[in-house]
This record gives structure tokens, sequence and C-alpha cells, in this order.
């Protein structure tokens, strides 16, 4: 049984983000407090500055010694059988193409754990289960996010 306890912490930890998402939304669609440039603006400080540094910090703090190698395992078992069956529909699909095969495999595999994942799975979980999703995060942008550019490139 879900207790009141359980959906507190779950929404204290949804609302924040969705909240900030929300006003983000509306300042520049219903308000229009911010032009496309400051919006511009906006979005490179974030994929230059923010994301960068917020995913430094979750990759300093983790204790690669400590990971758990069959949670590790599992998931990159999940992630190669899928990128094998894009590949081969890539290859023998008449409709299939290397750029959908890759479009589907980042977002079938490589969910946003960073900014929403992490705090909302300690909130519903514990802290134990955050620090497994801190760990897939830092393979993600160890491993996965350099074999998405390889195969971009």
């Amino acid at each position: 049984m879900i207790t009141f306890s359980d959906l507190y912490s779950v929404l204290s930890a949804m609302v924040p983000l969705y909240a900030a998402m929300l006003l983000a939304y509306g300042s520049v669609r219903w308000w229009k407090i911010f032009t496309p440039v400051q919006c511009a603006g906006i979005n490179r400080f974030v994929a230059v500055f923010a994301v960068p540094l917020l995913s430094f910090h979750f990759i300093s703090t983790n204790n690669p010694y400590k990971m758990d190698v069959s949670f590790i395992l599992a998931d990159t078992i999940s992630k190669l059988a899928i990128l094998m069956v894009l590949a081969s529909w890539a290859k023998f699909a008449h409709t299939g193409s290397l750029d959908w095969m890759i479009t589907i495999f980042a977002l079938a595999t490589l969910p946003n754990t960073l900014v929403m994942g992490i705090p909302l799975l300690t909130a519903m979980y514990g802290s134990f289960y955050g620090g497994l999703m801190v760990q897939l995060v830092v393979l993600q942008c160890i491993i996965w996010y350099t074999l998405m550019l390889f195969l971009f490139e």
C-alpha cells in the first residue's frame, strides 16, 4: 500500500523539476518574457556548462571499485542486444538506415537519468537505487555517448 509519506517523497522530488519546466515553457510561450535569441543563449549555457558540470559531479562522486558488476553487465547486455537487433534491421530491411538505427538506439537505451531519473528513483526506492542509476550515468557518459559519436561519424 502506498502511504502518504511515500507519495510526499515522490512529489517533493518531482514538483520542483516539473514546476521549473512549466515556468520555463510559460515564460516563452504565454508570457513572452524570453526572446528566441535569449532562449538560444540559455540553451547554449545549459548544453556547454550546466549539464557537463552536473555530469562531472555525478561521475566524480562515483567509486568505480564499488560498482555493481551484475547490474552493469545486465545493462550492457541489454544495450548490446538492442544494438544488434537494430543493426540487423538497418542492414537487411529496405526501410532501415544507419541514421534511424542510431536514433532508435538512443531513444531506447539512453534515458534522461541524470536530471529526472536519479532524484525520482532516490525518492521512490531509496539512495541505494539512486546510486545504481549514477553508475549507469557514468557508463553512459564514458562508453555509450562515445559509441554514439563514433556511429554518427
